[in-house]
């Protein structure tokens, strides 16, 4: 066994986080039995087995556990089913009160839920296991940010590979299709591309076309995520060592506390130092190449605990560890109650989720005229997991009219203002989106589209879209319009308090900081995910992204994580 390095500081407990859980779960000792060889060695080391690390993982081992050792450590246990926010009928906010992480402190913002991610999940599989079936794509227009390498490969066929590996299925069925298709013959179709979202295949109610092979509510729900993925890889051999050979390993509990480089009489570069949550017991592992997929907060976090390596940075690069969080905005939701659209009659136990995903186009200013792309449920109690209960009384009437819920979500460039401090397990977070709407009015939006408007010339080009698409619809031969008359800029409809669920930017690569502007060339990891000046030191997660889409980016993740084992696979 390696030592534990001298430098390392071994002081993680299960109080360091609220709420952080760490056991050794019965349904983890049933499935997969832990790393149980004496080796310290590995070709491959991955920290954090989400959405990033969890598929790099898959992949990686697909391509060279045959002949390469490959280790997977996890600081959090194996809590299935409840490590997914969307358990029962509970919101979000609710959820996390009592199960969540507080990984940094944030000023002026101490009792409130609107922290970043409603506070993120320690656990195996991250924040990767979700309930809506596939993500949403990054349009063409947003793609502008990203470096021309990067923005090649994705739209060569790793999106369109991320898609397949996350089980893509062709449709969500005939009503969703046929609203496509209203919604295509309408005026809206010049600025947007109109697509479903169609759900996993993985989903078991499912047929390969996205059709239901029975009525929607009375199906359970299927999931995809990374815990999975890596199960299916290690296989299922509970009790049986995978001993010292090739493949991947995996570690669970094992929270890294530091990464030194520069190891003596060594070919190996790096140590991992690492603390067992469940008997605070410390270990080392050593490897020549080490992926952090930690998440946005907690990778830089790691970095900045790990001195030799940040001692080893230039100080172009030390100064952008941590720095440039950035999410993408969401408005609140407007709802209404429809039966048809156009002859299309859309009963109450339909369900389609419809994207409008903006085409970029420019104003007579060259700026982006809609930087956001409009999400639409149709009957959403039947797409989410938490309100997947029949025996629901509210639910349980599939008669009368169908609602509709669709909100905007706006693309958000880099913004160097957001920044974390200090080495700490829990540092001090400055976010400056706390006044979201003129914030987003007086810097982000500028960035993003060259919009010069005001926050109420804000809600009209939001309110002009929502009417346009609630006249699609109608009830009782009137078209729809929002529960009481709730538009935006009215009755509390505007933008969320602070941010959503996906932080990313703040180990950036190289990115555009405006829509029409130059590239900034200083950046954490370059084009191919390396830590600039560190070389076998990458990272695969949020935190590399130059730019927080419009849409949910875990696809995007998804497809850089396929990127990045290639990369490796060529390297190692």
């Amino acid at each position: 066994m390696v030592p534990v390095s001298a430098s390392a500081k071994m002081v993680f407990s299960t109080s360091t986080y609220d709420n952080f859980v760490s056991e050794k779960t019965s349904s983890q000792t049933r499935l997969f039995a832990p790393y149980g060889g004496h080796r310290d060695d590995f070709d491959v080391i991955i920290v954090g087995s989400g959405f990033g690390g969890g598929i790099l993982a898959d992949d990686l081992a697909e391509k060279i556990g045959q002949q390469k050792r490959i280790l997977m450590l996890e600081a959090g246990s194996y809590l299935y089913p409840t490590h997914i926010y969307n358990v029962c009928r509970f919101p979000n906010s609710s959820v996390a009160k009592n199960f969540a992480c507080r990984t940094f402190s944030q000023d002026g913002n101490e009792t409130s839920e609107n922290y970043i991610h409603e506070r993120p999940q320690l656990n195996f599989g991250g924040r990767s296991i979700w309930w809506s079936g596939l993500i949403p794509q990054i349009q063409p227009w947003e793609l502008d940010f990203f470096p021309d390498k990067v923005r090649r490969d994705l739209e060569g066929g790793l999106l369109e590979n991320a898609g397949t590996m996350m089980n893509e299925s062709h449709s969500m069925g005939t009503v969703a299709e046929q609203i496509v298709q209203r919604f295509n013959q309408s005026s809206l179709a010049q600025d947007f591309v109109i697509r479903q979202t169609p759900r996993a295949v993985h989903q078991p109610y499912l047929q390969t076309s996205g059709a239901p092979r029975d009525t929607f509510f009375t199906e359970p729900t299927g999931v995809f995520n990374t815990a999975e993925l890596l199960i299916n890889q290690v296989g299922l051999a509970p009790g049986v060592s995978h001993g010292d050979g090739p493949g991947l390993h995996l570690l669970l509990n094992k929270f890294v506390e530091s990464i030194d480089n520069n190891i003596p009489n060594s070919d190996l570069k790096y140590r991992v130092n690492t603390t067992d949550t469940l008997t605070s017991q410390p270990r080392s592992f050593r490897a020549k190449t080490v992926i952090l997929a930690g998440g946005s907060i907690e990778s830089p976090k790691l970095l900045r605990r790990s001195s030799s390596v940040m001692n080893s940075l230039s100080p172009a690069v030390k100064s952008l560890v941590g720095v440039g969080l950035t999410d993408h905005p969401t408005t609140s939701e407007l709802s209404s109650f429809v039966s048809h659209m156009g002859d299309l009659y859309i009963p109450r136990h339909a369900h389609a989720k419809i994207i409008l995903y903006s085409k970029g186009l420019r104003g007579p200013n060259g700026e982006i005229k809609y930087p956001f792309n409009v999400e639409i449920n149709v009957n959403h109690e039947y797409w989410h997991l938490r309100e997947n209960d029949p025996s629901e009384p509210s639910h349980a009437e599939l008669s009368g009219p169908s609602r509709i819920d669709f909100k905007f979500s706006f693309g958000n460039p880099v913004y160097g203002g957001n920044r974390m401090d200090g080495d700490q397990y829990v540092p001090r977070m400055e976010f400056k989106n706390l006044s979201w709407a003129s914030h987003l009015a007086g810097s982000r939006f500028p960035a993003l589209a060259g919009w010069q408007k005001s926050i109420d010339e804000i809600w009209a080009v939001l309110n002009d879209i929502s009417f346009r698409v609630m006249s699609e619809f109608k009830l009782n031969g009137r078209d729809a319009r929002p529960e009481g008359e709730a538009w935006f800029g009215k009755n509390g409809k505007g933008f969320g308090m602070a941010t959503v669920h996906h932080a990313a930017c703040s180990l950036r690569m190289p990115f555009r900081w405006t829509y029409n502007g130059q590239w900034e060339t200083e950046s954490v990891v370059d084009e191919d995910l390396q830590v600039r000046g560190m070389e076998g030191l990458y990272v695969c997660d949020m935190s590399v992204m130059p730019f927080s889409s419009a849409a949910n980016p875990v696809r995007t993740l998804a497809a850089l994580g396929l990127r990045l084992s290639e990369r490796v696979a060529e390297r190692v």
